[in-house]
């Protein structure tokens, strides 16, 4: 009987041309992706192959989400065709058997679910094969096919996920014999998805995400995320750790749901006394209603009647639907999981402020509330067909703008209600938090703003499309096309314009400083545009809504006339006309007066500047010795004016005779230099080249005068500069001035790319040289066009705001209404500077003869003195241990959240309001942003400003990884207890270990990092905090002393090998081995505890008994492994709490075995043990480090 379900399901699916469209849909998706360079999923970048099993393994898990339509699609109809069908009583009449037809069928349905997925391996495969003979892509980027990849993901994810999402859909139909029903059972999944991705936020909570995420998406994430790109490209996804306790858990609740479905299942149609009078109910209250409604339509000609009639059955109905109350449940539940479990930084959380709070309700809320409107959208329309009393409701003397226009305003109501029902939450928790400062009209402001334009054009175009395809469910697939999968395929083919992605506008962020801005202007326009796009297209459809019995659309197109008037005419072609009219503005604005590139043009430009100017990269340049600037910022107009005089000086020993200038071509440039000419101008590439008449002779020097002026004019299709707003303007002295010489940064960086245009391969950094003499004369910041200037500053702002720049405030003063500010730089600097203007408020301390000041928004005043305190620990620490400071002021200068980062200027850090401003650490006593982050900026003071590397391999290392253990050691001076560090060390461990993974070309030994931020911040700050800790906190510290009194403020510039020669002389002989493993290689742990057993002794103490299992491995480039001999110190302790607060024990022991035992006696109970409890040495795996003792 099984058979019999099984393959009749099967044939009459396999007939069906559903399962070859969404097989063919599937197949174009990845296909695409995959032979287009435009698109990068799964991480195909660098030295991960396109076809890789990590790609393919992503690939396949994500279409399982795709899945859930096919899903939804294949249980539903073999749950429900025979009832809907009204044949279920003839079959349940014969003697047929329950197993057979509920498990035959299901199980159908279930292979039927996964053949589509399956498209992802036949796509890959012809992918792979096409690609390389089309060009499209180098045949070096796809690796060789595994068979055991494609069985491992369809066995692992894609069955078991059709499996989880067809129990649950199956299950419903069956029970509730409702296909809406089970489709919003199928939501669970999203659900899960979207909450295990809040869990992730933090890293304490990734294996709980990992086990919450219904089809394994995160999970596998989770696990792969450490995975070199050796790893990507061999090892298939396994049944083991995290992916079977997932796969156990959700197919175990799977089953219990099909099974507990399979035992109330019954061939008995007869039903409950109690359901037959609740359906009977439910049913005559509609008629009910819809006979009230008739009587309105026929005593009342009223439009106005007839709109308020249809409206309020349309609302009624919408509020009463199951559907809508369970996925406005779940939005509740996604935005309560965001707010309680969603981390921003080392696990901490910012306060409540309402603009954070707007940001997490429309990251809750919006994919929840598209799916609301799509599915009601089809549930409005059809809602009269389905019950079969519209061509009744058609009939009545009624317009049909009005029930059509009735429709989409109550799709419109409900994205409001759902909406602010989800503000009064977001509320509700600031409250509860003990925040009051809410800004209710900021959240009036942000849904006008932001969220109204979208929620109306949505609902228009969704409601056309209905009307307009006439039918439902392709009406649903047209409208998730239109709405989630229309920006994939822009994506592929390169097409970026916010006038074709549907709904889009400028970027726009709002901050507390700033408001809403830049970009507000060009926001409201395209607002404006796609608001009248939906109108239009909704008023369109209303010329061949359907009234009376279904037509064809040539038939509905036909009669249209019968259906409208001419003043509805004449509203349509306004409409029209209106939509077009602004088009051509919008259109002028972004693509005539702001013009941008594709990304495709970009990388066109990019190849051929290196093409034309590549051979000047070796011309002589001067280099800037003096620096005077005179800048006006006008914040309202968003314009600015530099004019800087910049004296020069020959260091070569050749004439200069020509001069390149690369200029941003979003600012007005004139350059005043003595005895130029102008050569040629390329508006194409920003390029002008001048020559030079006398040349500039060796020791010559010279004054360049630059004037630089900047315009906002009009809006842009990606959004305004934020460098020059109404408050909050922040510009660096790169942005101001031309780029002089040859800019190699403009070069297309990733190789595959290179090599597809013919291009040689691109070194990211010079090489690391010993002695290497000239080639030490230039720094990796400047890059040999300044060393060590004096800069002076004239910076003015309007008379409401202050305006900042590098250096000692010499003079401030009013004229012409404005505010007019002298800065000096107390000691010469590196050539890197920036200009700030806002409305502040300024906290001010004294440390001996240096000026700590913060400049801050008046809303943020919450951390102000930690901020401080902070800047008063890193002066105290790092005056004592490296030397002095040689800035009378440290300023900490707030700016809007455009950008989220802080940054060290000479004596000046400009720090993001949504880094340490708003961060609520009033119980965070583990991991302070504050002092973190503040203290690696003032680490910059030292590392970076007074010494810095030369523009080779290496480079990054002494001024980054030494700003960022300055930063760790600072935070350790604080700490109470050892293990405190290991929470702060555990953020640079996955820095580091993540980053690996997403390396484009190759992972370097720490001493030739090639300003690889996960090397230099990730692994340089671990590896010098565990030398410290190995060799004396006051060895490291000399060293680096003794290094940067070596070369403060000097040229040539230092380079890594410098500092390792000053090191090496500290290390003591027994632990010489470390500089090679940590800093000239690249070397990995793998240390595990076995066994730990404890027997209490007769002195009341207890002895602890040990078995680790350790293991050294060495790494090259693309992350091959082996493993290596062991002749390590490394620690091992005991806790004496299970959180592992408390290490009550840590020695440190000689490992030179895999396999080796230890016994140790503590005096109080212990609870755990562990090898490398700290987390000084860089494992992938660090869990399996510590264990449960078991007292004997």
């Amino acid at each position: 009987m099984f058979k019999i379900f099984f393959f009749s399901e099967l044939r009459y699916s396999l007939r069906n041309p559903m399962i070859y469209l969404f097989f063919f849909i599937v197949f174009l998706l990845v296909f695409f992706a995959s032979v287009s360079d435009n698109v990068t999923i799964g991480g195909s970048i660098g030295n991960v192959y396109r076809n890789a099993p990590n790609v393919i393994t992503t690939y396949s898990i994500i279409m399982t989400l795709f899945g859930l339509l096919f899903a939804a699609a294949f249980f539903n109809s073999s749950a429900l065709r025979d009832h809907k069908n009204n044949f279920q009583e003839i079959i349940f009449s014969k003697p047929i058997n329950k197993f057979g037809y509920f498990i035959g069928k299901f199980s159908a349905s279930l292979l039927l679910s996964t053949i589509p997925i399956t498209a992802v391996f036949f796509a890959v495969v012809i992918g792979s094969k096409i690609a390389p003979l089309m060009g499209w892509i180098e045949p070096e980027r796809y690796g060789p096919l595994y068979f055991k990849t494609f069985m491992s993901n369809y066995f692992i994810f894609i069955l078991p996920n059709m499996f989880i999402g067809g129990a649950i859909i199956y299950s419903l139909a069956q029970l509730f014999k409702n296909t809406t029903v089970s489709f919003v059972g199928a939501m669970l999944i999203l659900f899960g998805y979207s909450v295990a991705g809040e869990l992730i936020s933090d890293i304490d909570n990734e294996k709980i995400a990992a086990l919450v995420d219904t089809f394994g998406i995160r999970t596998y994430g989770i696990v792969s995320k450490y995975y070199t790109p050796f790893e990507k490209n061999t090892l298939n996804p396994s049944l083991s750790g995290l992916i079977l306790y997932n796969r156990i858990i959700w197919i175990s609740v799977s089953l219990i749901i099909l099974l507990a479905s399979y035992s109330r299942f019954t061939f008995s149609s007869k039903k409950s006394k109690k359901n037959k009078i609740k359906n009977e109910v439910s049913e005559n209250q509609l008629i009910e209603y819809d006979k009230s409604q008739l009587e309105t339509f026929v005593n009342n000609d009223s439009v106005v009647n007839h709109f308020k009639s249809f409206f309020k059955l349309n609302m009624k109905s919408i509020y009463k639907h199951v559907t809508f109350k369970i996925l406005f449940l779940f939005s509740i539940i996604q935005l309560a999981a965001g707010l309680i479990s969603g981390y921003e930084y080392y696990g901490l959380k910012s306060y409540p402020i309402t603009n954070l709070m707007i940001d997490q309700i429309s990251g809750s809320s919006g994919l929840f509330i598209l799916i609301i409107l799509v599915f009601f959208s089809g549930e409005l329309v059809w809602r009269d067909r389905d019950v079969q009393i519209n061509e009744v409701i058609d009939s009545t003397p009624h317009s049909s703008l009005a029930s059509l226009f009735s429709k989409t305003i109550s799709l419109l109501f409900l994205s409001i209600f759902i909406h602010f029902s989800l503000t009064l939450i977001a509320i509700i928790y600031q409250l509860v938090m003990g925040y009051i400062e809410i800004e209710f009209s900021l959240y009036i402001k942000d849904f006008i703003y932001n969220l109204f334009p979208l929620y109306f054009t949505t609902c228009s175009v969704v409601v056309a499309i209905q009307v307009i395809v006439n039918n439902k469910y392709i009406g649903y697939m047209v409208s998730v096309i239109v709405l989630l999968v229309l920006d994939i395929i822009l994506e592929v083919l390169d097409i970026s314009s916010n006038m074709i992605s549907f709904g889009a506008t400028p970027y726009m962020i709002y901050s507390d400083l700033n408001g809403f801005g830049p970009s507000n202007v060009g926001v409201f326009w395209f607002s404006v545009y796609w608001m009248l796009f939906g109108l239009f297209l909704f008023t369109l459809s209303g010329f061949i809504w359907n009234r009376g019995s279904v037509k064809s659309l040539k038939e509905r197109l036909n009669g249209f006339k019968s259906n409208t008037s001419k003043s509805y005419i004449i509203i349509v072609c306004s409409v029209g006309l209106l939509w077009v009219s602004v088009s051509i503005f919008v259109y002028y604005n972004t693509q005539i007066l702001n013009t941008y590139n594709s990304v495709d043009k970009s990388e066109e430009l990019a190849i051929s500047y290196e093409n034309i100017y590549k051979k000047f990269k070796n011309l002589p340049l001067p280099k800037i010795i003096d620096a005077k600037y005179n800048i006006d910022i006008f914040p309202k107009k968003k314009s600015a004016d530099v004019t800087a005089e910049l004296t020069l000086i020959n260091h070569n020993h050749t004439p200069i005779d020509s001069i390149l200038l690369n200029v941003n071509k979003q600012w007005d440039l004139t350059f005043d230099l003595p005895n130029a000419s102008i050569i040629s101008k390329d508006s194409d590439h920003g390029v002008h080249f001048y020559g030079i008449d006398p040349p500039i002779l060796p020791g010559d020097t010279i004054i360049l005068k630059i004037n630089n002026k900047f315009e906002t004019k009009g809006f842009s299709n990606g959004g305004e500069t934020t460098s020059i707003v109404k408050n909050g303007s922040f510009l660096n002295n790169f942005e101001i001035l031309a780029n002089i010489g040859y800019d190699s940064n403009r070069e297309l960086s990733d190789k595959n790319k290179r090599k597809k245009s013919n291009l040689p391969l691109k070194a990211r950094m010079p090489k690391l040289e010993n002695n290497c003499g000239v080639n030490c004369n230039k720094n990796y910041l400047t890059n040999g066009f300044s060393d060590f200037i004096n800069v002076e500053t004239i910076i003015s702002t309007s008379n409401d705001q202050i305006a900042i720049a590098p250096g000692s405030l010499v003079k401030e003063w009013i004229q012409n209404d404005r505010k007019y500010f002298k800065y000096k730089v107390d000691h010469p600097s590196q050539n890197f500077y920036s200009f700030i203007s806002a409305d502040y408020e300024i906290a001010k301390r004294k440390w001996g003869e240096i000026d700590i000041e913060i400049y801050y928004d008046s809303k943020h005043s919450v951390n102000i003195e930690m901020m401080l305190n902070a800047v008063e620990r890193s002066l105290e620490y790092y005056t004592e241990n490296f030397g002095p400071y040689y800035h009378k002021q440290c300023r900490i200068i707030e700016f809007p959240r455009f950008s989220n980062f802080a940054q060290a200027f000479p004596g000046t850090m400009p720090y993001s309001e949504s880094f340490g401003f708003i961060i609520d650490l009033e119980d965070a006593e583990d991991n302070n942003v504050i002092d973190a982050v503040i203290a690696h900026e003032m680490a910059h003071q030292w590392w970076a400003h007074q010494v810095i590397g030369a523009d080779m391999q290496g480079g990054t290392l002494l001024s980054e990884a030494f700003s960022e253990y300055s930063s760790l050691m600072t935070l350790k001076k604080i700490a109470k207890t050892p293990m405190k560090m290991r929470e702060m060390l555990k953020y640079d461990h996955d820095r580091y270990l993540r980053g690996r993974s997403g390396e484009r070309e190759k992972e370097l030994a720490l001493y030739k990092v090639e300003n690889q931020s996960y090397i230099h911040y990730g692994k340089g700050s671990i590896v010098l905090y565990a030398l410290q800790d190995y060799i004396g906190e006051d060895k490291v510290n000399s060293s680096m002393k003794s290094f940067l009194e070596k070369y403060r403020y000097k040229t040539p510039y230092p380079t890594s090998l410098d500092f390792l020669s000053i090191l090496e002389s500290k290390i003591p002989d027994s632990l010489t081995y470390l500089i090679d493993d940590w800093f000239k290689e690249i070397t990995l742990y793998d240390n595990r505890l076995k066994k730990a057993n404890a027997k209490k002794l007769e002195n009341g103490k207890y002895e602890v008994k040990i078995q680790i299992e350790a293991s050294k491995i060495k790494a090259d480039s693309l992350g091959n492994e082996i493993e290596v001999n062991l002749n390590e110190w490394i620690d091992i302790g005991v806790f004496s709490d299970i959180d592992e607060k408390e290490l009550i024990y840590q020695k440190r022991v000689k490992v030179d075995d895999s396999l080796m035992n230890f016994t140790m006696v503590v005096d109080t109970i212990p609870l755990k043990a562990g090898i490398d409890p700290r987390h000084l040495l860089i494992d992938r795996v660090f869990d399996d480090n510590i264990k449960a003792i078991t007292l004997e």
